[in-house]
């Protein structure tokens, strides 16, 4: 094929290398800008069929520095991928997804489709089941034992292929020395049903398009046809379409007439149907399985803690305030494995970490930190584990509304204390013990965030100005603040509550309110009201912070209608700076309906109690900024 540069795997010296020697910089240009990928999905130097213990054949890539396998035996960089092992690699990029800067620092690289997806062979009935799990050992193992190797491996990726890092470092594969996982679903439960409510819109949307790349169908804009028309490739159906189908679909090198792709392509249903959103409809608790007996749960790290601490592999692991959830769940490993060395690092980007999303800096979209120090951080980290060298555990969060990063070691960090902020008469927080009363709040079913929150991971989050959003909602301010405070740690809603339904949801966003009106969003929570019973944090198979909950089945509590309830929950962890003269605002909603399932069509109505015994109130993360 004349797209394809036929590299040959030459001889090699199995000599241990001088890895401090790896370099650790990217070497590239960069003013911080958002990342471009001008250059096409590269063609691997060495791709091939690796066979796993029940036969299932993995199309695997390895691309070399400089295009040869390197002189002195090196470590290599590990990308799992579900979305087609072409696209990991977007020659001259400066994108922190790519591997250009690892070849450039001396690392061989290897991309794997994982079973079941685009050129690998096997049935998907599930995402990251038991046997891709399993697969990764094998991986690991036969990486290592390659000549030009020096049986050491760090395993990374973004998203999806961060999450198959994060399982690798629960498996026993020795020559797994450190992963990098960038923005990750330490808990896909926390991201698919966040407070036990049905997040659809990324679930639906994302299995609708996995689906396709599974069976090698894509609808493009073809150069060759009239008017540059919209084209639907099927490489199942038609072998003929494969070769358009690049990068989603590579070939390995033996299969130069596509024969091998287009027979992977036919086993996704050979012995079971491919699994869809709709599987999903009925999960509704952590322990809800589907009728094949899948759980999103056991498919993240989360479930696997006691693994994560056996293995003890060093991590550096990536989050961002206002991508999903990924940095609370960041925080969440890094307090449930004390004992892993691990680097925690916050951002305030988005999904794919080259574009800042700041709700207080709308207008800037440089990330932090820029590309080249995030290539940077990652090399550096990586030399290091290569090296046996242990980092320390540490946590760089970036904070809202600051520009820039403060770091801990302890989550929430030293210094900080929660303030009491007790709802009161006439949409307001108090200090003070407020009178007795209630608010009745008829339920807004269009209230919304929209379709650019941080739950459309697809596309860079904003929220602007919320005055007019919350006018749909139950607001509450504080008075202003009368220093500069920095909030960071997990604010907490408690609530004395009512509902006219017997399935309420409700929904809380904490924001910044300026002198000037301008409303801004900084983070939110929610809670289904029928798993509001707090557990045991012991018996949870990881520490999710403040108020826990176990979201599973039998410790469901149900809602009588119009029978006043309490309950609690936090908001994902966040930190911002709250300027003097700001206040806060607690806006609740029972709905967010462009995301969120809607539990109940019946009219919902909140009754909100103020004072007495147990007082709702708004607990928030405080210390004096300095």
């Amino acid at each position: 094929m004349s797209a394809r540069n036929d590299h040959r795997e030459n001889e090699v010296s199995t000599a241990a290398p001088e890895t401090d020697e790896l370099e650790t910089s990217p070497a590239v240009p960069s003013n911080g800008s958002a990342p471009r990928c001008q250059a096409q999905p590269d063609w691997s130097d060495v791709s091939y069929y690796l066979s796993m213990r029940d036969g299932v054949r993995l199309a695997i890539s390895i691309y070399f520095p400089d295009h040869l396998p390197p002189a002195k035996a090196a470590p290599a960089v590990l990308v799992q991928t579900r979305y087609g092992r072409a696209g990991a690699r977007c020659k001259d990029s400066d994108n922190q997804r790519m591997l250009d800067p690892w070849l450039r620092a001396g690392y061989v690289a290897a991309a794997v489709d994982v079973r079941g997806t685009t050129a690998s062979f096997g049935a998907r009935d599930c995402e990251l089941g038991p046997d891709e799990q399993a697969d990764m050992d094998e991986i690991i193992d036969h990486l290592a034992g390659l000549p030009w190797s020096n049986g050491k491996i760090i395993a990374t990726g973004t998203s999806y292929t961060a999450t198959t890092a994060d399982l690798a470092t629960t498996r026993p594969a020795p020559a797994l020395v450190g992963a990098i996982p960038r923005a990750t679903d330490f808990d896909f439960w926390e991201l698919l049903w966040p407070g036990g409510i049905p997040n659809d819109s990324n679930l639906r949307y994302w299995a609708a398009m996995v689906l396709e790349m599974d069976f090698g169908r894509s609808t493009v804009v073809s150069g060759s046809a009239p008017n540059e028309e919209e084209k639907i490739l099927d490489g199942q159906s038609k072998i003929d379409d494969i070769a358009e189908l690049f990068p989603l679909l590579q070939p390995v090198d033996e299969d130069g007439e596509y024969t091998l792709v287009h027979e992977a392509l036919g086993t996704r249903e050979a012995d079971r149907r491919h699994w869809i959103a709709d599987d999903y409809n009925n999960i509704f608790f952590r322990d809800d399985r589907t009728a094949s007996g899948h759980s999103f749960f056991d498919a993240c790290a989360a479930a696997h803690m006691d693994d994560v601490r056996r293995e003890g592999k060093p991590v550096q692991y990536w989050g961002s305030w206002m991508d999903a959830n990924t940095g609370d769940e960041a925080i969440n490993r890094f307090r449930s494995a004390p004992e892993v060395p691990s680097v925690i690092i916050i951002t305030a980007n988005d999904h794919g970490g080259g574009v800042r999303v700041d709700p207080f800096f709308p207008d800037s979209i440089n990330p932090l930190p820029a590309m080249d120090e995030q290539h940077t951080l990652q090399l550096t980290f990586a030399n290091d584990v290569v090296n046996g060298r242990m980092p320390p555990r540490l946590i760089k969060y970036y904070v809202l509304g600051a520009g820039s990063f403060r770091e801990a070691v302890i989550w929430p960090p030293q210094g900080v204390e929660y303030a009491h902020f007790n709802l009161d008469r006439a949409g307001t927080l108090t200090r003070s013990v407020p009178g007795d009363g209630k608010d009745i709040y008829d339920v807004d079913s269009t209230a919304t965030t929209g379709k650019h929150n941080r739950w459309y991971q697809f596309i860079r989050a904003g929220y602007g100005d919320r005055r007019g959003h919350d006018l749909k909602l139950l607001t509450y301010d504080s008075p202003p603040f009368i220093e500069d405070m920095e909030l960071a740690g997990w604010p907490v809603v408690v609530l004395q509550i009512s509902a006219a339904t017997s399935d309420p949801a409700v929904f809380a966003y904490l924001e910044d309110v300026a002198p000037d009106g301008i409303v801004t969003y900084i983070t939110e929570g929610q809670l289904r009201a029928i798993n509001r019973k707090i557990a045991d944090r012991d018996a949870l198979p990881y520490d999710p912070g403040p108020v826990p909950h176990s979201f599973k089945r039998a410790d469901a509590l149900p809602v009588v209608p119009g029978e006043k309830f309490s309950m609690a929950f936090k908001l994902y962890s966040v930190a911002a700076l709250i300027k003097k003269g700001h206040r806060i605002r607690l806006a609740i909603g029972g709905a967010d309906i462009d995301t969120f399932r809607r539990l109940s069509q019946a009219p919902e109505r909140f009754e909100v109690y103020r004072g007495g015994s147990e007082m709702s109130r708004l607990n928030l993360p405080l210390r004096p900024w300095c």
